[in-house]
């Protein structure tokens, strides 16, 4: 792991630079030096969940829809992860560094990571499984850094990519030269980016085959040729999730994204006048968008102002 000192709070330097100077004091005993916390690698791990069973790309979902007579087999599920905080036991929050690699940026306008938990090599995540399928081959299921460990014992961040960043990237790259893993998951280049994409297969008990799209992203983020946040520093509807998660430790929990909970309350009516059944949402909550009404309740996001809040999210938890 390669750490960039840059990125290294002043608070830590200062602190360090105590522990120095009460250490040289000639009137302080050994007891009273201040000692630096210990700078400690960290693996936030994510898992992607249906209830109590773990998600397979070769595995058909069971239980789906208000009569539970559907049944899902995910194509592609991928979000983007901002804003990360850990906080000790006295709700202070602790320093931390992030990684940059391929699944992780950081520039001066805050950090982005990329979760991908399904590859495109199988079952109903292969390539050819839906119609649109954008599954990538890679996965990732962690964000990697170091801390400086106080005791851990809660962590807060965004899904999705923070608005800063993306007025930085967008506005100074093409969809071309993007940097990884900004060079993925966007509505077009000039719109704005999506931040929690899943893609899957549906089946009903008559074996009748649908398919379900689930975007949310930032929306009102430009118009009439602009770029996105050309002239604006937010977007209109920012639809970023919030999650907190209270007596979580990275070195033993890990973050849960259930899908059936992502899902629940939605209908799975065909939206086309045929007997497919389907789910379909693109971040309008609205009459042509009907799934998108329960699935904003469920993330926690208030879809007529685009707000969200950690308390009302209930698709991610930890174990």
């Amino acid at each position: 792991m390669q750490m960039n000192a840059r990125f290294i709070s002043t608070s830590i330097a200062g602190l360090f630079g105590l522990s120095v100077l009460t250490g040289c004091g000639g009137s302080s005993s050994s007891d009273d030096t201040l000692v630096a916390p210990v700078a400690t690698a960290f693996n936030l791990n994510f898992k992607a969940m249906s209830g109590s069973e773990e998600i397979n790309c070769d595995t058909m979902l069971t239980g789906y829809g208000s009569d539970q007579s559907y049944s899902v087999g995910l194509s592609d599920l991928r979000f983007y992860v901002s804003n990360i905080k850990f906080y000790d036991q006295y709700d202070v929050e602790i320093e931390i560094t992030l990684d940059e690699n391929e699944f992780q940026y950081q520039n001066a306008e805050g950090f982005v990571g990329l979760v991908d938990m399904t590859s495109n090599s199988s079952g109903s995540c292969q390539s050819d499984a839906i119609a649109f399928s954008e599954g990538t081959a890679r996965t990732n299921t962690s964000i990697t850094g170091t801390l400086f460990d106080t005791g851990v014992t809660k962590v807060t961040f965004d899904v999705g990519v923070p608005q800063g960043v993306m007025k930085d990237v967008i506005a100074t790259n093409s969809a071309e030269d993007a940097p990884s893993p900004l060079n993925e998951m966007y509505w077009s280049w000039a719109g704005g980016y999506r931040h929690f994409v899943m893609n899957f297969a549906i089946e009903d008990t008559n074996g009748i085959a649908g398919e379900g799209y689930l975007h949310i992203g930032s929306r009102g983020c430009g118009g009439d040729g602009l770029l996105a946040l050309e002239g604006k520093d937010e977007c209109d509807f920012v639809n970023t999730p919030k999650v907190e998660l209270i007596d979580f430790d990275p070195a033993v929990n890990t973050v849960v994204i259930d899908v059936q909970k992502v899902l629940n309350d939605v209908a799975f009516a065909s939206t086309n006048g045929t007997d497919a059944p389907a789910v379909s949402c693109h971040s309008a909550p609205s009459s042509a968008q009907v799934d998108c009404g329960p699935i904003f309740v469920n993330f926690g996001i208030d879809g007529d102002t685009g707000e969200a809040t950690a308390s009302s999210n209930l698709t991610v938890s930890m174990e």
